[in-house]
């Protein structure tokens, strides 16, 4: 009897827990369901605000050879660019200026390319250098320039002067440029980049050499750019100067 039962309340809790097909499409009330809704997309961002600014603009360029003055057989040369910031309020940085010396048939001779941290708004700053082998017939420059960013300079009004340039012969048979680099900043500066432009009396630009120098805001900094060779018919030197390391990253 108690096995009878047991299998008398057990049948009525199946049905009771089991669904016939006719309900199979329906909705169990007795049945709670919860769902998570996702909310909006949260995004987040720390890149800085693009600057957008004019391109740079070449505003001299030359290209000269001359005869070596130790082997008459060979022949020297060099040449020079000067860039030109036009935008009054943001700066050039990461600039890579690619030129391309040609000669009269558009023939590329040799390629060179260099790396100036930054060229300030409304200044100009150069790139070049003496050339050792020797080129045949060099006659134009075809000058590309790809600028990284513009940035706001740190303190507007900072500012970078070279002075007292001047080039003359050493014993060794170079010759060495020498001048000194004062600054306004407000704080020390490193690898500021220095452009030396050698001009011929007509103002023409026979070559150009650089350096980088440390420069602190209390001292005028001493530096020199040496030449392995004398260059003829040089008449004057033009000293440019750019900016430091920290222009490329803090402004």
């Amino acid at each position: 009897m108690r096995r009878a039962s047991a299998a008398a309340l057990l049948v009525p809790l199946l049905l009771a827990c089991s669904g016939s097909d006719d309900d199979a499409g329906g909705t169990d009330d007795s049945t709670v369901r919860t769902s998570v809704e996702a909310g909006p997309e949260l995004t987040t961002t720390t890149e800085a605000p693009v600057r957008e600014g004019d391109p740079l603009v070449v505003r001299e360029q030359g290209v000269a050879t001359y005869p070596d003055p130790f082997d008459i057989t060979a022949t020297l040369g060099g040449y020079g660019v000067v860039l030109e910031n036009p935008n009054p309020d943001v700066m050039a940085t990461g600039v890579r200026v690619v030129t391309r010396i040609l000669d009269a048939e558009g023939t590329e001779l040799l390629v060179d390319s260099a790396l100036l941290n930054a060229v300030l708004p409304g200044q100009r700053m150069a790139v070049g250098r003496t050339l050792i082998e020797p080129i045949d017939g060099p006659t134009a420059l075809e000058v590309s320039v790809e600028v990284s960013a513009w940035l706001l300079p740190a303190d507007p009004d900072g500012a970078f002067a070279a002075e007292g340039a001047v080039t003359e012969p050493e014993e060794a048979g170079g010759s060495v440029t020498r001048f000194t680099v004062t600054s306004t900043w407000a704080t020390p500066e490193e690898g500021v980049d220095v452009t030396a432009v050698y001009r011929a009396a007509d103002g023409r630009i026979l070559g150009a050499e650089s350096t980088v120098v440390d420069v602190a805001p209390d001292r005028p900094a001493t530096a020199q750019i040496r030449l392995l060779s004398p260059i003829p018919d040089l008449a004057t030197t033009e000293v440019f100067v750019g900016r430091g390391f920290a222009a490329q990253t803090v402004g």
